[in-house]
Parts: structure tokens; sequence; C-alpha cells
């Protein structure tokens, strides 16, 4: 199981770390150019909104959780050498969810930059929801192909 290990290390620990490091300085550098408050919802009551580094915060403090369930589960499962399909799945699931919630952010970031204060509408949170399904589905992808070869599951 050393080997599973080694090869998945990069993918379940650095790769989420820099992702989450790379969205975090992205908003820094972008933060001027972005407004001070923004769509946190959209629904049939009207738009409600938020500050801009609040809801920031929020999603990558948000991504974190899913990436740290991901690696442990991984962990756990090959210590105890139970890395089968729907170990596999579960740990997958969780580290994609993740990518979806920067997703989120990235989004969000892409739907404001150089807007005024006075052109904010929803449409950050249609944004917002675009990357998370890009963002998850490129994940789910990517580590479902990247991660090692789940053990058949024993018949009896």
């Amino acid at each position: 199981m050393t080997r599973l290990n080694t090869r998945a290390l990069p993918l379940l620990i650095v790769s989420p770390s820099c992702s989450l490091i790379l969205a975090v300085v992205l908003f820094l550098i972008l933060r001027a150019l972005i407004p001070s408050q923004i769509a946190r919802h959209v629904g049939p009551d009207g738009v409600g909104y938020s500050s801009t580094a609040l809801i920031m915060a929020v999603i990558f403090a948000a991504a974190i959780l899913p990436f740290l369930i991901g690696g442990a589960l991984a962990r756990g499962f090959f210590r105890d050498g139970h890395w089968f399909p729907t170990q596999k799945a579960v740990v997958v699931c969780f580290v994609s969810l993740g990518y979806g919630i920067l997703g989120v952010a990235l989004g969000t970031i892409v739907g404001l930059v150089g807007l005024d204060q006075n052109e904010v509408s929803g449409n950050s949170v249609a944004m917002g929801m675009l990357g998370f399904l890009l963002f998850f589905t490129a994940a789910v992808c990517a580590y479902a192909a990247l991660l090692p070869r789940a053990k058949p599951e024993p018949l009896v």
C-alpha cells in the first residue's frame, strides 16, 4: 500500500492546498477590481447582498472541509487496505466537492471583475454556480483517472 500512498499524496494534499492558496491569492490581487458588496442569493424576494470579503472567506473556508475529509478517508482506506471502488468513489466525491466550492469562488470573481458597485446583479451567483459545475466535473474526471486503481470487490 506504500506505492498507493506515494502516488496519491500529491493528489490529495499538495494539489488541493496549492489550488486553495492560488484561489485566495487571485482574490487578494483582484480585490481592488471587485465591488465591496456582492449578491449572496437570488430568489423570489429579490437579490440579497453581503460583503465581498466575508462571502469569499466563507467560500474558501468551506472548501477546506471536503479536502480534509477526502484526504483523511483516503489515508484510512490505504492504511487498512480497503481501496475498493466504493471507497475510491467516496474519496473522489469529497475532494471534487472541494474543487467545486473553489469553482464557486472563481466563477464569482470572474463575474465581478471590473464592475462598479451599482452594476452588481445576481449574475455573479449564476457564474458561481457555473464555476461549481465545471470545477466539480473536471475534478471528478481527473481524480477518477489519476487516483490508484481500486481493487476488485470480493465476491464472498
